[in-house]
């Protein structure tokens, strides 16, 4: 600002002394009054230039404010200048930077919202170390995977995640070049098991990132098919060792003893019949869980169907001495399918009466309940402990392992009870006590009454 001055100063003092000199050349006999003229004409350029000086220190102060904006953050203050000169052209300058601080500002914003909505969507939990070893980014799966609250940003590990197996591995990756790989178990309120992959973060490798995800369910699966393979294996072998045991024993028997042939042969058509029996109930287990069995829901009586169960189990029933009774209110029907509701209520009714006592009852009871129907398969034998209930849909699970294979059950007959039931849109559960019997429930959704048909 001063050396804006200075030379407008400059320019009117040579304009004035250029000017005296002319006049005291031309003009030799009014060089009387050259000293007022000449103090005249300094006024003149002094007013001049203060005017000047002023117009530009206010340009130049519109500018510091400009500038001053953008560096506060106000990208939107512009200086709109105009002029021509250094003056105009700073305030174009500084217009330019605020458009492109603007512009760049707007791209991080937009990434750093981007970056923000996926580590929000992701179902794998993200965990960023800082050089220190502090948490700097931890997203909302982590947060429900191991239970964490919102100050975990800015601890260490330790102090938020207490997990010596977590510690160890974020170690090795920070000492190692290569990502790490492990599996670690979480317990408390939410047990879980997790695959962990860290790694140096590209760039900086002072932090470390580590990726998250829940292999609970996973793992779980694979225990529940290897459980499966070794269940099936075990329950195969025992039918085929008496199938081949009894054939041996056919081979070496003379043919004079009829008696011991007929035992044997005995044998062989029991525990073939057992086969026959397990391998149809795997293959049903396995069309219902891999959706291929095709069901058509239709409106169906209770008392109908339970008349049509009911009869396939008289005759057993009778030979035990066995009451089997049903109870359903006229005209309540249940929205279901017919062959796989048969089947759901075969499975109950066969275990009731297979392992009810002598002289008891199994009833049959159909109940509407809002918008479902509850359809029940209660007996009065033995009872149930209540630590085997959660577990009795499992697949070869026994509450009796010798008694049920005595009495010829597979194992799969309320597993199988259980997924036809959720494949019609409806819930089972069992409720026991011991010596006071067992009821097996089944809900489905009820279906409209009919309507009475219009007479013309």
């Amino acid at each position: 600002m001063t050396s804006i001055r200075a030379k407008l100063f400059s320019a009117a003092l040579g304009l004035i002394t250029a000017a005296v000199a002319v006049l005291y050349v031309i003009a030799p006999a009014q060089r009387s009054a050259l000293p007022l003229a000449a103090l005249l004409a300094i006024g003149i350029a002094l007013a001049t230039a203060g005017m000047a000086a002023r117009l530009v220190a206010r340009a130049a102060s519109d500018l510091t404010q400009v500038a001053r904006g953008i560096a506060a953050g106000n990208l939107e203050i512009r200086s709109q200048s105009h002029a021509e000169g250094e003056l105009g052209d700073l305030g174009r300058a500084l217009d330019r930077v605020a458009e492109e601080l603007a512009t760049t500002l707007t791209e991080l914003t937009f990434e750093r919202d981007r970056l923000r909505g996926v580590l929000t969507g992701m179902e794998e939990g993200v965990l960023l170390l800082d050089e220190r070893g502090h948490i700097g980014l931890i997203n909302a799966a982590l947060r429900e995977m191991l239970l964490l609250g919102n100050d975990a940003v800015g601890r260490t590990q330790l102090e938020a995640i207490r997990h010596a197996d977590l510690k160890e591995l974020i170690d090795q990756a920070r000492e190692g070049a290569e990502p790490v790989t492990g599996e670690i178990e979480t317990g408390g309120l939410k047990p879980r098991r997790l695959l962990v992959r860290a790694a140096q973060l590209p760039g900086n490798e002072e932090q470390i990132f580590a990726v998250f995800v829940d292999v609970t369910d996973v793992r779980k699966l694979e225990s529940m098919r290897r459980d499966f393979v070794a269940n099936v294996s075990h329950e195969l072998r025992t039918p085929v060792t008496a199938i081949r045991s009894a054939a041996e024993t056919l081979q070496t028997t003379p043919p004079t003893d009829p008696e011991t042939e007929a035992m044997f042969i005995g044998i062989v058509a029991r525990n073939a019949e057992r086969l026959h029996d397990l391998v149809e109930d795997l293959l049903d287990l396995s069309r219902i869980e891999s959706q291929k069995l095709k069901l058509a829901p239709e409106p169906l009586e209770t008392r109908a169907v339970f008349e049509q169960v009911a009869s396939l189990f008289r005759e057993r029933a009778d030979r035990k001495h066995v009451t089997l009774v049903y109870e359903a209110p006229p005209g309540l029907r249940v929205l279901a399918d017919r062959r796989a509701l048969e089947h759901v209520l075969t499975n109950l009714v066969d275990n009731a009466v297979k392992y009810c006592g002598e002289h008891t009852r199994v009833v049959l009871r159909s109940e509407a309940r809002d918008k479902e129907v509850c359809l029940s398969v209660r007996d009065e034998g033995p009872g149930i402990e209540e630590r085997h209930l959660p577990r009795l849909f499992e697949r070869f699970y026994r509450v009796d392992a010798g008694r049920s294979r005595e009495l010829g059950g597979t194992g799969l007959g309320l597993s199988i009870v259980k997924h036809l039931t959720e494949a019609m849109g409806g819930t089972v559960a069992v409720t026991s006590k011991p010596g006071a019997g067992t009821t097996f429930s089944v809900s489905l959704k009820k279906a409209e009454p009919r309507t009475a048909r219009a007479v013309a």
